[in-house]
């Protein structure tokens, strides 16, 4: 895969804001200060990776640049990330009208808290349980290594 630097990406206009050199995308993370990696299959980006001090997200796009899952990751003690929330959206067609979302908030003690809602009739399904979270736990990434947080089989 291909990967390309930004200061983020744009959901919106389904592209890079500021494509950063490798030697300036090194010298944020470095510092710890924001910027954006972006994973491309052929010409299409794929995975988009925002970096910053206190938290890690990991949104993977569709054939028509459209997220349909997001991770985000809170900075524990040292290097630790974990998986807080997890992010799903179903779009109807080939359009970018959401008709239905799951998101998922988990804590390192196994709670876990469920709310599945399906915008075009406004249902809304929660749940809580308890499980393990081991999975959830990834290291901050090196420079330029990003896939370790870009598995969507969690």
């Amino acid at each position: 895969m291909k990967l390309f630097y930004c200061d983020k990406w744009s959901s919106i206009r389904k592209k890079p804001w500021n494509i950063l050199d490798e030697s300036s995308a090194k010298l944020h993370h470095s510092k710890r200060e924001s910027y954006t990696a972006v994973y491309c299959e052929g010409d299409k980006p794929k995975y988009i990776v925002n970096l910053t001090d206190s938290w890690v997200s990991v949104s993977f796009l569709d054939e028509l640049l459209r997220k349909y899952l997001h991770y985000d990751f809170e900075v524990q003690a040292g290097d630790d990330l974990f998986l807080k929330t997890v992010m799903f959206w179903e779009y109807e067609g080939e359009t970018d009208v959401e008709t239905d979302t799951l998101i998922l908030g988990y804590q390192s003690n196994g709670h876990i808290v469920m709310e599945k809602r399906n915008l075009k009739t406004g249902e809304v399904e929660e749940r809580e349980a308890v499980d393990d979270v081991a999975k959830n736990w990834e290291k901050y990434p090196d420079f330029g290594d990003y896939m370790s947080l870009c598995k969507e089989e969690r």
